[in-house]
């Protein structure tokens, strides 16, 4: 089991957060906005009302003890680039951070992260590097044994729903988000029926993402 510490709860984070906690893994999750924290509590291991950019809020947490800290907070970049720095002052083992454009993820990088993602950029590359087969499009590491990819369904799934195929119970791994040519991102349901043009948004370890690619 590892450690994740999530700042800022809103949807990205909140996806995040709680597929690590439904893997098995002790999560806590941050966020300035009490209504947010206390709706929240009940979907991962804990929650803390408290303001992002205290220092001294981020020393008594011990970042340094969690395997990974990711900071998903909204718009401002200012914020995101204050919280990254002093995070790795205070010694965190492993920074993702949440970028909305090439030039904050360019900065963000520059100034410590480990890594800095796009999530409206990463999961919408049609054609990028391959993980494992020819149906992957993209990966975006969340720690050295984590990662989320988008994929394509395998020929065997079309026709099914999530429920029929109980994905997290044969793979080890669980679908944060699917998408069809006709629809925005959505959670998905057990009702949610795949077909040849979804695209999946998948979390998952890096070794049973891998074995997704034999599946036909």
């Amino acid at each position: 089991m590892k450690s994740f510490i999530v700042l800022g709860l809103g949807r990205f984070g909140k996806s995040l957060a709680m597929t690590l906690y439904e893997l098995g893994h002790e999560v806590l999750g941050v966020d300035g906005d009490e209504k947010i924290v206390q709706d929240f509590s009940k979907h991962i291991t804990h929650t803390i009302q408290a303001d992002l950019t205290s220092e001294d809020f981020l020393k008594s947490m011990d970042v340094d003890k969690f395997d990974a800290t990711i900071v998903a907070i909204g718009e401002n970049i200012q914020v995101s680039i204050m919280v990254t720095v002093m995070l790795k002052e205070l010694g965190a083992k492993y920074i993702l951070v949440k970028a909305q454009d090439d030039f904050q993820e360019k900065v963000l990088y520059k100034i410590g992260a480990d890594k800095v993602v796009l999530p409206e950029r990463d999961t919408g590359i049609k054609i990028a590097r391959t993980l494992a087969a020819v149906n992957f499009f993209d990966a975006i590491e969340i720690s050295p044994e984590y990662s989320i990819i988008t994929i394509r369904p395998p020929e065997s799934w079309h026709g099914k729903t999530l429920g029929e195929l109980a994905v997290r119970a044969k793979y080890g791994v669980n679908i944060i988000a699917a998408k069809d040519n006709d629809t925005d991102n959505v959670i998905p349901t057990a009702n949610t029926k795949l077909n040849s043009e979804t695209l999946l948004t998948v979390l998952g370890m890096n070794q049973d993402l891998k074995k997704l690619g034999s599946v036909k």
